[in-house]
């Protein structure tokens, strides 16, 4: 069911017209009662309860009309004062009926009836009710009484029914029909603001998402630049170490054919997993840098190619770490961070020796701990080609830390007391079974 606004009601028209929407129209509420009363008694709509004749042309006394004007300037106190307003209407009506009646009044305090029971309190309300119905109730039994005849019961209930309880039956219908407009405009208001937060929170959504989208777009491009250094940066810098040494001195075909020997070996393994990483950015699959496959079992590959170029590497692994089950984000950090400080160490220590240590720490939880350390770079090599500053993208520290602080653990680098260089890393794993390294014997393994 729905109601055309744009055509108001005629409940709406009366309203306006009777009981004014604002003061202003109590103004022209009481000029129009004062003009319609005076037409009435210019007509002789007087004496209505002396029984004499309607419609007598006998002019009207001024007492009437200042009667009749001392009730219309009461309703210009209606809204502020109704029952007040009220009070002095009930009191010029009983003095109207003094004189007979007439329905100039009558009008009148129809209109402050109106008004009594429009704008007055819940109260006064129910006060004006019961005191309207036992008039009303009163009045016909007392004419039935004084008649004894049943129709002037009717007659006399019915007449003051009209008078008392019509317009103050019809203020309440008007009132409950405000009431319900103000109610449903409360509700509309309330509806575009629970739309409006409904669209505040969808844009405050977006944004979260797009922010989101950003932080997925920085994490990728994040682990991207610790593989893309880590892959690319280790076996540039061995090609970089070789290819140097056999610059360094004067010729010599089997040094030199080793150096290119390691040198092809470096760019083929880096082109293989260049390729690698490019397969894995190019699938559909969003990339997991947790997954990446456990490479601390190739541990011995990476020590053989940092002694290809004379680099005497110690092992001290003690629990077989190396060799032992593990997850495979623990494995990857734990290479990469090896292959890293080893490649540091080969291009800011030439010559100097490299120990590593892997261990288990169980007192912390069940810690893997790697150390590289390096011993001072010896000095006075003239003509070394590869103890002038070493090429560096400067990240290397950062990604190692990076790696490791990502699964929980921690990272240090530093000098040592005998002018050598440190770096360990602390992983936690839980995975990890002793029973199944290839070497659980402690003790070095120097090879």
């Amino acid at each position: 069911m729905t109601t055309d606004h744009r055509a108001p009601t005629l409940l709406g028209r009366v309203v306006r017209v009777w009981g004014g929407d604002d003061r202003r129209g109590d103004v022209a509420t009481a000029l129009t009662l004062f003009a319609l009363g005076w037409l009435l008694l210019e007509v002789g709509l007087v004496d209505l309860f002396r029984g004499g004749p309607l419609g007598a042309t006998t002019p009207q006394p001024w007492w009437r009309v200042a009667l009749l004007a001392v009730g219309c300037a009461l309703t210009l106190a209606k809204r502020s004062h109704p029952m007040l307003a009220l009070a002095g209407g009930v009191a010029v009506t009983l003095v109207d009926l003094a004189w007979g009646g007439s329905l100039a009044i009558l009008l009148v305090l129809w209109d402050l009836l109106f008004a009594a029971a429009m704008w007055s309190g819940p109260t006064a309300r129910r006060w004006l009710w019961s005191t309207a119905v036992v008039l009303s109730v009163a009045g016909a039994v007392a004419a039935g009484e004084a008649t004894r005849d049943a129709r002037a019961f009717v007659t006399m209930g019915l007449n003051l029914g009209a008078i008392l309880l019509v317009p103050m039956w019809w203020a309440d219908n008007v009132r409950q029909k405000s009431e319900l407009a103000a109610v449903e405009r409360s509700r509309a208001d309330e509806a575009r603001r629970t739309a409006e937060l409904e669209r505040e929170r969808a844009a405050d959504l977006a944004r979260i998402g797009e922010l989101d989208r950003h932080e997925a777009v920085r994490a990728e491009r994040a682990a991207m630049a610790r593989d893309l250094h880590d892959v690319i940066a280790s076996h540039l810098s061995t090609i970089a170490i070789h290819s140097g040494a056999a610059l360094s001195g004067p010729p010599d075909a089997d040094r030199d054919r080793g150096a290119l020997e390691q040198v092809r070996a470096s760019a083929v393994e880096s082109l293989t997993e260049m390729r690698s990483m490019i397969e894995l950015l190019r699938a559909d699959a969003p990339r997991d840098p947790l997954a990446a496959p456990g490479r601390l079992d190739r541990l011995d590959d990476l020590l053989d190619a940092a002694r290809a170029d004379g680099t005497v590497v110690t092992v001290d692994d003690p629990d077989g770490v190396a060799g032992a089950d593990r997850p495979a984000a623990v494995g990857h950090a734990l290479y990469r961070i090896a292959q890293e400080a080893l490649t540091n160490a080969r291009k800011h220590a030439p010559g100097a020796g490299v120990a590593v240590r892997l261990a288990r720490e169980p007192a912390l939880g069940d810690v893997v701990a790697l150390e590289v350390r390096n011993a001072a770079p010896p000095t006075g090599r003239p003509g070394d080609v590869a103890s002038a500053a070493p090429l560096s993208a400067g990240t290397g520290m950062l990604t190692m830390r990076e790696r490791a602080e990502a699964l929980g653990g921690s990272f240090e680098a530093g000098p040592t007391d005998d002018g050598g260089w440190a770096v360990r890393a602390r992983v936690p794993s839980g995975a990890f079974d002793a029973g199944s390294g290839t070497d659980t014997e402690s003790g070095a393994r120097t090879r």
